[in-house]
């Protein structure tokens, strides 16, 4: 009997200790500010990284927040200089994988699974002023008075909050 008393609370720790791992929906679920973003010398994501205007984006005290939310949605803000701009949309991850209404990119989780690094390219494109896209080719962009953006990759690193 006195063996038993001995031996139960240590099964009782050893069962309470057994935490099951978080599910990469728990993981990503939450807020996550950009820590660190990089552009690409080469648009295939190769070549050295640039973070000039990522360090220009911090001095004027712009702020990027991605909060995921346990329902599969997701809240994407850009702040700075007075101005808030928020956008919505749904998520997805599996173990190796985010997807962001649709858009699919591979990333790594570090430091605890607190710190989340992934590389993005972004296509080219052509807007207006007000960031209405129009489907044209370089110079049907600039012959209209729009503004092209060639295309680039980018890498940027997330922190959870």
């Amino acid at each position: 009997m006195k063996k038993l008393l001995l031996i139960l609370p240590l099964i009782i720790l050893f069962f309470l200790g057994c935490e099951e791992d978080p599910t990469i929906d728990e993981i990503f679920t939450g807020t996550w500010k950009v820590s660190n973003m990089g552009l690409y010398a080469n648009d295939d994501c190769s070549g050295a990284l640039d973070y000039t205007e990522f360090g220009m984006m911090q001095s004027y005290g712009f702020t990027m927040t991605f909060v995921f939310h346990d329902d599969g949605t997701i809240d994407m803000t850009m702040a700075g200089m007075g101005e808030t701009d928020t956008e919505s949309g749904v998520w997805t991850a599996t173990e190796d994988e985010l997807c962001i209404d649709g858009d699919c990119i591979d990333y790594t989780l570090s430091d605890g699974d607190k710190t989340l690094e992934f590389e993005d390219l972004i296509e080219a494109s052509c807007e207006d002023e007000n960031y209405v896209e129009y489907d044209l080719d370089q110079m049907e962009c600039e012959d209209s008075g729009y503004y092209w953006s060639d295309p680039a990759c980018i890498a940027m690193t997330l922190t959870k909050q």
